[in-house]
Formats: C-alpha cells, structure tokens, sequence
C-alpha cells in the first residue's frame, strides 16, 4: 500500500512512446498522468508502468499512477517545453533480524542497574519502528528459533514472523513484546542468509535492507559450532545479501570483546552500509536505550531520504520547481531546508528539512517536481 497519494515527478520527453489510442509507455521505466494527446521521442524498453529500481542515497523507488500522456510539456519535434507526471514513492523495507540468543538476558558490561541486553533492546528498538511506521515498511525475523541445541538445522528456519508490510510497526512490535531471549547459539550466518532468501522472493521494486542487531559474534557455521569460521560464515552471508542488492545494517548491542567487535566490523563493511565515521567501529554500538534510539534513528534517516532521481537530465537544469503539497520549495544549495541537485550532471534531487519531512509524513498530498525549458516560467 502506498503512503502517499501522489508524488509527481516532471521528466525529459526522452522517456515517452506512443502506443495505440493515445496512451504513452515511457521508456526507461516511468509513466505518469498528464493532458491528452501523444508523444513518440526516445528508445529502450518499457516496464509496463513499473518505476526502475534505484538506490538513490539509501533511496527512493518511484512509482507511477495513472497513464501517461503527451501534453505541453512534451517535446514535439525535437522543440522543448514543459512536462508534468504524477509518480508515487515506494517506501524502503527493512527486515530487522533481532538476536534473541540467552546473552542478551545479561546486562551491559559496566552498567549501573540490573536492566539486560534485551531490556534495552525491547524499548528502544519498538519506539523507533512505531516512529517511522509511515517512512518504512518493516518487517521481523528473530534467531536462533526454539530453545534447543545450538547449531542444529532447527535453530534457523525460512519462518518470518511478522512479513514486510506498510504500516506494520504494531505487528513488529508486539511479536518483539512476546518473544524472549532463550535461543542457544548465534547462528547469524544462516539468519541472514534465510533473510535474504524472503527478500529476494518479493517482488515489488522497493528498496530492501536487513538490519541485524545482535549482541556478539557469531557462533554457528552452519552446524559447525564455534571458532572464526563462523564470523567467515556470517561475512560471507552480509556478503551475498549485498552481491543480491540487499544492503546489511549491524548494531552491536553492548559489545566489548575483541572478537566480537572484529567480526560486527567486517559485517558492517560487507553489508555496504558502515557507520560514516572512519574513526570509529564500523557498526552501531549501543551499550543503553537511549544510544540504541539515536543509532536507529541515524539508521533509518538514511534509507527514508528524500533523494529522487531523474533518468534524464532536465532541458535547463536552472529552471526546475519543486512542490510539496502545492507549494513551491526553494533551492537551497546550503542544503539546510529546501532542495539541490546531489551530483553535477543534474540526474539526482534531494529534498531537505521541512521540506522532507513532509515528503515523508503523510501530509504531503503530493510532490510535483516540474522541469522547464529555458526561459519559460513555471507557475
């Protein structure tokens, strides 16, 4: 289900091919609303209406409704003006696969109180789903399942708990509530590899992440137990799922052994999305709630962006306007509250502060970005 009713996107005629009865497929993965009539510019294959899949910043899939037709923004014999269509964004999905191994039941090196691992988890994990419940799709897989032996073919299975879903944070969140740490072993490896199994088996163009929160290394090669072939197995695993265009994101839940620390690193990096401060752990530590909250937060920000691209760069990348619920935003090169290109070849917009948040809320009625020719004036 799409969150928000309209995001409208105004492309080059490049994209636009006549079909039968004046309904234009475009070429390069879009199509959108527009006036009657019809355009037949351009080459490459059409994809019925689906929206290419792109990973923009993290990104955005757009998706387009309605048919798109030509009107005065098409180019007509090879004259430039103005054109508008009518996309929607498809929101990120994120299957969190949570750790629910009998270590998490003991408390943070160092810590002050009784609380547990899993104490901390619970909260702060369930306050940023339910926060970001319109932004992003979530979904829930636990390991290792059961309470047997460690590193048997049972402590993994394909069963995913709660599927991704829109507006799926309650469901998330209540089977967190009901669930408890007393799985043997860390068999992250073949979590993230049955993770990678169901995301690949959906079909939809959106953008599709793992986020794995766990509280060491790993402790199962397959059913090998123990020693670093089984961190090797888990990097392999946060490997392929990336090789899949499936990116990993690690938090480590109050790690502090050596090993453990080496082995959420290499996963972070496999996973190609490591934290961006080269002079710390490349995964998200988190030792408290609060710590946990603010590296979920930070986490999420990045893969519900408001980064949108252009499969064609605009006739004058001067004269483009950018509207959110009707009105204009401003270009703001400062890139503080407004939008700007991302790159310089003017195939990328990100939209920023206020302006996005709206993007990302559901109040946003639409986002109409309007490419105009040189020296025509968009209203």
């Amino acid at each position: 289900m799409t969150r928000f009713s309209a995001l409208s996107l105004a492309l080059v005629p490049l994209f636009l091919a006549c079909s039968s009865g004046g309904e234009a497929t475009p070429k390069g993965g879009l199509s959108g609303e527009g006036a009657s009539g019809s355009a037949n510019v351009g080459s490459g294959g059409s994809n019925n209406g689906s929206a290419p899949s792109s990973n923009a910043g993290g990104g955005n899939i757009l998706d387009t409704v309605g048919s798109p037709q030509a009107d005065a923004g098409d180019v007509m014999n090879g004259e430039c003006a103005r054109q508008d269509v009518n996309l929607n964004r498809r929101p990120a999905q994120i299957l969190l696969v949570l750790d629910r191994s009998g270590s998490m039941k003991e408390k943070p090196s160092g810590s002050a109180n009784s609380d547990s691992k899993w104490d901390l988890v619970v909260p702060g994990v369930n306050a940023v789903v339910t926060a970001t419940d319109h932004s992003i799709s979530w979904g829930l897989k636990v390991f290792p399942e059961g309470e047997g032996e460690e590193c048997i073919a049972a402590s993994v299975t394909s069963a995913i708990p709660v599927p991704i879903a829109p507006d799926h944070a309650a469901a998330v969140t209540a089977e967190i509530e009901a669930t408890t740490p007393e799985g043997n072993g860390t068999p992250t490896g073949d979590a993230i590899n049955a993770a990678v199994s169901y995301l690949k088996g959906l079909t939809d163009p959106n953008p599709k992440f793992i986020l794995l929160a766990t509280d060491g290394e790993p402790s199962c090669a397959g059913t090998t137990k123990g020693g670093t072939a089984s961190a090797r197995y888990a990097v392999q695993a946060v490997t392929d799922a990336a090789t899949a265009g499936i990116k990993t994101v690690v938090v480590g839940v109050a790690t502090t052994k050596d090993s453990a620390t080496k082995a959420l690193n290499d996963m972070a990096v496999a996973g190609q999305m490591p934290r961006p401060d080269p002079s710390a752990t490349k995964y998200y530590l988190a030792s408290t709630k609060d710590e946990l909250i603010q590296s979920l937060t930070q986490i999420t920000g990045q893969v519900s962006n408001c980064v949108f691209d252009l499969s064609s760069a605009p006739p004058d990348p001067n004269n483009i306007a950018v509207k959110v619920d009707g009105m204009k935003a401003p270009r703001d090169p400062a890139h503080m509250n407004g939008w700007d290109y991302t790159g310089t070849d003017s195939l990328q917009v990100e939209v920023y502060g206020a302006w996005c948040d709206q993007i990302k809320a559901v109040t946003a009625d639409t986002v109409n970005f309007v490419l105009g020719c040189p020296g025509e004036i968009i209203p």
